[in-house]
């Protein structure tokens, strides 16, 4: 039976869906295409038919869970503007550490990108420069800090760092996991402040 254009779009959705949430839970490197396959639904044929290998889905699957994740966090919310608060509300949150397969695909895959194929890496700078030109875009344009690159590449350097180290003290320390957060979340929160005050 011959499956239609319909179908063969859907199954690749599947697929993206499956390794993206996968991914984010397990590593890229705790996952094999049997694991992929057996979440989608769907036999390793249909992977190689739509994509090159493992790295070539990891990739796509990195990218576009990011799009929808970033597209959720920059959507405009009943007229308001998109502030600092915005990411720190969103990059910062107690229960997307408590998700492993929610939030940025950058915090999930940050350590192991680099042992990935330079797809994967060219999606992983992709997204980062899109996630700090983004926050870039909501810091105060005067202030002590002049270079507003550099303050947004602070910012996300400190949402992935702030949610690893949360994540990886919270089953022994979930007290020292949610201060993790907090205080990188008051003292990002200060500095744009002070920063619009200057």
């Amino acid at each position: 039976m011959k499956v239609t254009k319909e179908q063969t779009q859907q199954n690749r959705q599947a697929l993206l869906e499956a390794a993206g949430a996968l991914f984010k839970r397990h590593g890229i490197d705790g996952v094999g295409v049997a694991d992929i396959c057996r979440e989608a639904g769907l036999t390793h044929g249909a992977l190689y038919k739509h994509f090159a290998d493992k790295q070539d889905l990891a990739a796509q699957a990195f990218a576009q869970s990011f799009r929808m994740g970033y597209d959720r966090v920059t959507a405009p919310r009943r007229g308001r503007p998109r502030t600092v608060a915005t990411y720190l509300d969103n990059y910062l949150d107690p229960r997307v550490r408590d998700d492993l397969g929610a939030g940025c695909p950058l915090v999930a895959t940050a350590c192991e990108t680099g042992r990935q194929s330079e797809g994967v890496s060219r999606r992983f700078a992709e997204a980062f420069r899109e996630l700090r030109d983004g926050v870039e875009q909501v810091l105060p344009a005067s202030g002590p800090i002049q270079d507003t690159s550099a303050l947004a590449t602070v910012f996300v350097a400190a949402f992935i760092g702030a949610m690893a180290l949360s994540r990886g003290v919270v089953k022994s320390e979930p007290g020292l996991a949610d201060e993790v957060l907090a205080q990188v979340h008051a003292v990002l929160g200060a500095l744009a402040q002070a920063d619009q005050a200057a």
